[in-house]
């Protein structure tokens, strides 16, 4: 768990849960951008919209094997590896309706803008597809996790880093339990629900429903500003 790598830590993969010690939960994370910094609540990579109601050419049913789509590029250059354990979900109907979701196993062709990818998913689709569907393309939650933003929520929350995770590298974030977790300025007392950022990028403050703001967990011990506090976390 304490550890980063710049591979899969054995045979994780992004996004994998497992069980610690004393009910803790964890995640397996690719890190974005910039190192990660213990005890900060992350989110997850900042939404791109090239990636949302993408064009396809004409796929059809795989039943001998492992099932592709061809998927048309947006504007943006991508990676396999960034998209390994993503989603593809159907946006617009084009022979099968909206709500249909895979798994992303891997991405080839043509990966700069425009070009004609191929993405390998979990499953077969139900129905051939026509050039009229449209798909959202979206990343694994887990994959280039970025420290929570101070204001603006671009992303749902992850975890919390509990190793200094190399930019680019992978490891372990928590999701579950008790952890230590960095305390914003905000007044809340033990018991409190707790929240992403209002102020203090990668603190968590009060939850208050109705609010941009996700709620991950419950306090342990009052606000305590620029200090890692006792969280009982509910990310998972």
């Amino acid at each position: 768990l304490y550890s980063s790598s710049t591979t899969a830590l054995g045979a994780y993969q992004v996004g994998e849960f497992i069980f610690g010690a004393n009910g803790k939960g964890f995640r397996h994370v690719l890190a974005g951008a910039s190192a990660l910094v213990v005890g900060n609540l992350l989110q997850e990579s900042a939404q791109d919209t090239q990636f949302e109601n993408m064009a396809v050419t004409a796929t059809a049913i795989n039943t001998n094997g492992i099932q592709t789509l061809n998927i048309t590029n947006g504007t943006t250059t991508v990676t396999d590896n960034a998209f390994r354990g993503g989603s593809v979900s159907v946006y617009t109907a084009g022979g099968e309706a909206i709500g249909y979701e895979y798994t992303i196993l891997g991405v080839t062709g043509t990966l700069t803008s425009g070009g004609a990818m191929v993405v390998s998913v979990d499953h077969a689709i139900g129905t051939a597809w026509t050039t009229s569907l449209k798909v959202n393309m979206k990343r694994s939650p887990w994959s280039g996790v970025i420290q929570f933003p101070a204001t603006t929520q671009i992303g749902v929350p992850v975890g919390v880093a509990i190793y200094p995770i190399a930019a680019g590298e992978s490891g372990w974030v928590q999701t579950k339990g008790i952890g230590a977790v960095l305390s914003d300025g905000s007044t809340f007392a033990v018991g409190s629900d707790l929240g992403t950022p209002s102020g203090t990028a990668g603190a968590v403050t009060v939850f208050a429903a109705g609010t941009t703001h996700a709620r991950v967990g419950v306090s342990r011990q009052a606000a305590a500003a620029a200090h890692a506090i006792s969280v009982l976390l509910q990310i998972d």
